[in-house]
């Protein structure tokens, strides 16, 4: 990190004693520049574009390789040829080769249609399973759609569009998002399965995702150590809060079958902590955004006003950039939780069961308590980061690293 303090703005005085800040606003990047700037942006777009149609190529190739059909029970993938609506059946080719004959789990009747059959059609990917039936042979049925080449073209165009509108920046995110989703996964999860504490997992987990995430994508430099800081803060705060709270409304995490599974066959996992490091997890994309919006706001404002704007002086105009935050964050927040279990709202809405008795039940105690501490926590991560970051610059203590003209801030 640049420990050096930054060199204050440069003003000159006029004969009238008004100042002239040298340098702001920047100048305009020349024509020949911008040209040059906006060929290398495209020719990223097209790499990244060959690169992907290449890596899509491969893993279609993956989703459509022979599955081998042996023993007793299995899985296979394979393309629907027909259907026999009356009967629901249906023929399908395997990817070794094979022409089966599968039932689809539902059939058409007088007066009554289950719906799975309408929703296969001829050339349909499908995944069917087999297993041993009367007389030693197989019986093959359609299971599912096979979702995954579609999944990975979405992922494909993600990946495009953040190339194109967010260039390198974007693309480290991408990568760090990766990186973030291994340590959950490689770290995070076996520890759950081992019956590991979850405060300790949230915070040593979150604090190698923000590590990655934060310096891989916004650089090594002061600014992104204060919106790191104030988020660590932040998410402990929360995850004292959230404690408490699933403790005392009784929070038992048993509101859905997952986790009644999780416990079948004498699993350790804690139940009950799923519930506060889902919360950590759950809340840190918000409180990333917030806390480096505020970094770079504050790191802006010293930039304009120099050496000569105080610590409080910072503080107070970084407090009105992130009053603008709060509100579209918790909105944003709340809104995320509800669209994920919207299916859940609408059959509570259904089942006429009453405020008080809708309070009641685990699964809905446990989602207020993960938006109510992710709110609280994005609402305190404002000032903690906004203070961190303004000790840090005013005066010229610290240098907040180089000016992005592209980076993530909201000085007005």
């Amino acid at each position: 990190m640049n420990l050096a303090p930054a060199a204050p703005p440069h003003h000159d005085q006029d004969d009238h004693g008004h100042h002239h800040d040298r340098g702001h606003p920047p100048q305009a990047h020349p024509p020949a520049e911008r040209r040059r700037s906006g060929v290398g942006r495209w020719s990223a777009v097209i790499a990244v574009a060959v690169i992907s149609l290449v890596a899509y190529s491969l893993l279609r190739g993956a989703f459509t390789a022979p599955t081998p059909v042996s023993g007793n029970t299995g899985t296979a993938y394979g393309t629907v040829l027909g259907l026999t609506r009356s009967g629901g059946t249906a023929t399908v080719r395997l990817d070794n080769g094979m022409v089966v004959r599968a039932q689809t789990g539902s059939r058409q009747g007088p007066g009554a249609i289950v719906a799975l059959i309408n929703h296969y059609h001829v050339g349909d990917r499908v995944q069917v399973e087999y297993y041993l039936g009367p007389g030693n042979t197989r019986v093959y049925a359609v299971s599912d759609w096979q979702r995954g080449p579609a999944l990975v073209l979405l992922l494909i165009l993600f990946v495009l569009v953040a190339a194109a509108v967010g260039r390198g920046k974007a693309l480290r995110a991408v990568l760090a998002t990766g990186a973030g989703l291994a340590i959950v996964l490689a770290v995070v999860v076996p520890a759950i399965l081992r019956g590991a504490n979850p405060v300790v997992l949230a915070l040593l987990g979150s604090g190698g995702i923000l590590a990655v995430a934060m310096y891989f994508v916004h650089g090594l430099n002061w600014k992104t150590t204060a919106a790191l800081a104030g988020t660590v803060v932040t998410v402990a705060i929360a995850l004292v809060i959230g404690s408490g709270f699933i403790q005392l409304a009784h929070i038992t995490g048993f509101g859905t079958e997952e986790s009644v599974y999780l416990l079948t066959g004498g699993s350790k996992v804690n139940v009950q902590g799923l519930v506060l490091t889902g919360l950590v997890i759950g809340a840190l994309g918000a409180l990333v955004d917030v806390t480096v919006g505020q970094a770079s706001s504050v790191a802006e404002l010293y930039r304009l006003g120099g050496d000569r704007i105080g610590l409080w002086d910072l503080y107070e105009r970084g407090m009105n950039v992130g009053l603008d935050h709060i509100g579209s964050l918790i909105n944003t927040l709340v809104l995320a939780y509800v669209g994920s279990s919207l299916p859940l709202v609408v059959l509570l809405a259904r089942s006429n069961l009453g405020w008080q008795n809708t309070l009641n039940l685990d699964l809905v105690g446990a989602q207020m308590v993960q938006i109510l501490v992710g709110s609280i926590a994005l609402v305190l991560a404002v000032p903690f980061t906004t203070f961190v970051a303004a000790s840090f610059f005013s005066g010229g203590h610290l240098n907040p690293g180089p000016a992005d003209p592209h980076g993530h801030s909201h000085a007005h």
